[in-house]
C-alpha cells in the first residue's frame, strides 16, 4: 500500500478492462496466502516496484522455485506477473490504485 508511490507516478487513474483484469488476478495472488504478502509478486504487489526489471526478476524466481510456495500460489503469482507485464506502466499503477482502493473499479 503506497500511496506515496501512487502520488508520484501522477496518480493515473485508468480503469478499463485490463486494469480490472489486473487486480482480480492480484486478489487471486493473495487468496493463495494466509500471511497477506504477494508470494512471489511480493516486490511488484506488496511494494508497488512496477517497472519492467522488478516484474522479470519475480517472473524468473518463481520460474526457478526458490521458495517453498504452492504449486498454486505459484501459477497464480505467475498469471498475474505475466499479465501485469503487458500493461503499460500507467496502468499498473492504476491496477494497483484500484487493488489498493485508493482508485474506484466502476
Amino acid at each position: 500500500m503506497c500511496y506515496g508511490c501512487y502520488e508520484e507516478a501522477g496518480k493515473p487513474a485508468i480503469v478499463n478492462e485490463r486494469t480490472k483484469k489486473a487486480a482480480e488476478l492480484i486478489e487471486e495472488v493473495y487468496e493463495q496466502y494466509d500471511c497477506g504478502t504477494g508470494g512471489y509478486a511480493h516486490i511488484v504487489v506488496d511494494d508497488w516496484n512496477l517497472d519492467d526489471s522488478s516484474i522479470d526478476f519475480c517472473i524468473n524466481a518463481a520460474n526457478e522455485g526458490d521458495y517453498d510456495i504452492s504449486e498454486n500460489g505459484k501459477q497464480a503469482c505467475l498469471n498475474c506477473l505475466n499479465y501485469l507485464k503487458e500493461l503499460s506502466e500507467d496502468e499498473r499503477y492504476s491496477t494497483m490504485a484500484i487493488n489498493d482502493k485508493f482508485l474506484t473499479a466502476s
